[in-house]
């Protein structure tokens, strides 16, 4: 799964608001909660830690971002039931930047009937989060990110 947006927002900022995931948490489209945030300076070994319930079933994760070059990429590894990378590519694109988020998953979800549920899942999520940020970033600045734009 990978798909694309434009900000119209410079780069660095688009590339700020994902160094701290708290930031940008209550744009997710499910119902989770936060249990631990650690912020790296250099951004690689940043995680979360999170719960929530999904299709009323409870699920925790563990995300940490494992690869880190500065306005241009990040790689998230994934431990919950969707588990798997993320890529978070950021390019200029006129006077924004081009987001592109890719999803490689990595769990029992590839058997195929429900790899192609789980990908229909995580590709309405990413949808929902991509739309949720541009509005928060070009709206209302990065600091709505942190306070939800809900």
């Amino acid at each position: 799964m990978k798909r694309s947006i434009h900000i119209e927002a410079p780069v660095e900022t688009v590339f700020g608001s994902f160094m701290d995931p708290a930031r940008f948490w209550d744009l997710m489209p499910i119902h989770t909660h936060l249990d631990d945030v650690k912020v790296t300076k250099e951004g690689v070994g940043t995680y979360t830690s999170w719960h929530g319930k999904f299709a009323g079933m409870p699920f925790r994760g563990f995300d940490v971002y494992t690869d880190v070059v500065p306005q241009r990429h990040i790689t998230e590894r994934s431990s919950n039931t969707m588990a798997g990378t993320w890529n978070y590519d950021f390019e200029r694109e006129g006077s924004g930047t081009k987001l592109t988020m890719e999803h490689h998953p990595e769990s029992f979800w590839r058997a195929p009937l429900l790899s192609n549920v789980m990908e229909m899942v995580t590709e309405r999520m990413t949808d929902t989060v991509m739309a949720r940020l541009k509005d928060a970033i070009e709206t209302q600045g990065t600091k709505s990110a942190a306070t939800g734009a809900r």
